[in-house]
């Protein structure tokens, strides 16, 4: 299966009720007898079909998919070694890539909130949408990992490829402003970074 194929199957799978919390770690809902939502064993299948998609392309699809099109079913969180995939049957993990940590950035103006490990389904950031400016810079070496332009997805965030083990500070510039954060990428490091405010 390719990537693209991937990425359609998983943007047709993931029908969705509306999101009814921005936080990053709610429970896991139960499916009600009179709602759309997946019986227990076409979630299971719908979990087990999932694991085969790899970190990056699961990760890729599910942080793009448009906020009220996410399934309240699954719970999706990043970990700096893995991806805990959740539903009311049970639960799955799917490897990060050796060497490579994955870090999702909502910057913000007014309004955030406190992450840790991101939540591929149920995080949201305010500026959902906004063109930004993207720079990480390695902290003790100078060496620019990314300098670029992105548009946050609709949940707000933007998500990025590192290096593990490093320290390095993120820029990000607006219209809004500019902000600036520290982060590391080690074992126990966050794969959600919320407290970097533009001014």
């Amino acid at each position: 299966m390719t990537r693209t194929t991937r990425r359609i199957w998983l943007a047709a799978a993931l029908t969705a009720a509306t999101l009814a919390t921005a936080a990053c770690a709610p429970s896991v809902s139960e499916p009600d007898a009179d709602s759309s939502i997946a019986t227990a064993t076409e979630v299971a299948a719908g979990l087990d079909e999932l694991t085969t998609l790899g970190a990056e392309d699961l990760i890729a699809a599910l942080e793009s998919t448009p906020v009220d099109e996410r399934r309240d079913d699954l719970m999706a969180s990043v970990k700096p070694d893995r991806v805990v995939l959740t539903t009311a049957d049970g639960e799955a993990e799917i490897a990060i890539p050796e060497g490579q940590h994955y870090l999702s950035i909502a910057p913000f103006v007014t309004s955030t909130h406190e992450c840790y490990f991101h939540s591929l389904t149920t995080c949201t950031g305010e500026l959902g949408g906004e063109d930004v400016a993207l720079r990480i810079v390695d902290s003790e070496t100078g060496e620019v990992y990314l300098d670029q332009s992105a548009t946050l997805e609709d949940n707000g965030f933007t998500g990025v490829w590192l290096p593990a083990d490093i320290t390095a500070t993120v820029t990000i510039t607006s219209d809004r402003g500019t902000g600036h954060a520290q982060i590391a990428t080690g074992d126990d490091d966050l794969t959600c970074l919320t407290s970097l405010q533009l001014t």
